[in-house]
């Protein structure tokens, strides 16, 4: 599997710039970590639209919900676990509760944060968004989906909540990948399991069912960055078609993108669904590929989860 070499933090920088050339009411804010989130490419392309709010995240979600009520497309930027947390409150009452036109971008999301110590680390943030009314929740898998959702939630009114990891991701789209709210992707199919990612986790799945193969069992894998609205469709076909899901994230299984596609299995379809995410742990502070080993969740760690499934499904 290739690996970009740009990180994703950056490739969020350049498309702010070049989305500020189409949209000239668009309007980035920052909370005093325009540097670490890479706003600061568009805060040099485009100093009178860009406002230093300083570490002041519930002022500055005012100010967006302000901007947005007056026409304009503002773009509140700053930590997830400041999005999610700190401002929770203006982000519910002057954004999602009037569902104001605010695209809402939560830098080092998960496992991406925990070197910057545990003031910064979040692990609840995609159920604290997808729990608001009118939220759009996404998890963006490589450059180019993001890219892509970046530029398509510029043509649809109302929120949108999505993570921007600090991350160099594997390559699971091409250039002309076009996303979609609510559509996910069937990148391999299989007929033993399915094998249900988001976010950087994606690629921990294709690995995974690479794995599985070796050992003679047939895994789907699906991306689903859409995690509200969801892909509802793509979710019940995979129950059916293997009659097992695994689901894997870079956040707490509480609530989280496991717990999205469970909802959807329960209410259309029954079947085994395992969930792999953290639990109750407050994150340690290592570099990413140290954290998924300790978390249990590797490729291997996700095989033998897929694995101890479907003999489950056998005894059914």
């Amino acid at each position: 599997m290739k690996f970009y070499k740009k990180n994703m933090r950056e490739a969020f920088g350049e498309t702010l710039v070049e989305l500020g050339g189409k949209y000239p009411h668009m309007i980035v804010l920052d909370a005093d970590l325009n540097t670490s989130s890479r706003s600061v490419l568009f805060k040099q392309q485009y100093p009178d639209r860009f406002i230093q709010c300083g570490i002041a995240e519930s002022n500055m979600f005012g100010v967006a919900a302000g901007l947005a009520a007056e026409g304009f497309i503002p773009v509140p930027s700053t930590f997830a676990t400041f999005a999610s947390k700190k401002a929770l409150d203006q982000v519910y009452v002057n954004i999602a509760y009037p569902n104001l036109n605010v695209k809402i971008p939560g830098s080092y999301p998960g496992m991406t944060a925990t070197e910057c110590g545990p003031s910064h680390n979040v692990a609840e943030d995609i159920a604290i968004m997808r729990a608001l009314p009118n939220m759009r929740v996404l998890d963006l898998g490589d450059n180019n989906e993001l890219r892509s959702a970046m530029q398509r939630m510029m043509e649809v009114d109302g929120p949108v909540y999505y993570r921007v990891p600090k991350f160099e991701a594997p390559e699971l789209f091409a250039t002309d990948h076009k996303f979609e709210f609510g559509v996910g992707q069937l990148l391999r199919k299989g007929s033993d399991v399915t094998l249900m990612g988001t976010g950087l986790m994606t690629g921990i799945a294709m690995a995974a069912a690479e794995l599985l193969e070796r050992g003679s069992m047939s895994a789907s894998v699906v991306h689903l960055a859409s995690i509200k609205p969801i892909d509802e469709q793509l979710i019940t076909h995979c129950a059916k078609e293997t009659g097992a899901i695994v689901t894997i994230e870079n956040h707490r299984v509480t609530g989280g993108f496991g717990s999205a596609v469970a909802e959807v299995v329960t209410r259309e379809y029954p079947v085994l669904v395992d969930m792999m995410g953290v639990g109750e742990d407050v994150f340690e502070s290592a570099p990413l590929s140290e954290l998924l080993r300790h978390y249990q969740l590797t490729p291997r760690a996700m095989a033998a989860r897929a694995q101890a499934l479907v003999q489950r499904k056998a005894l059914v």
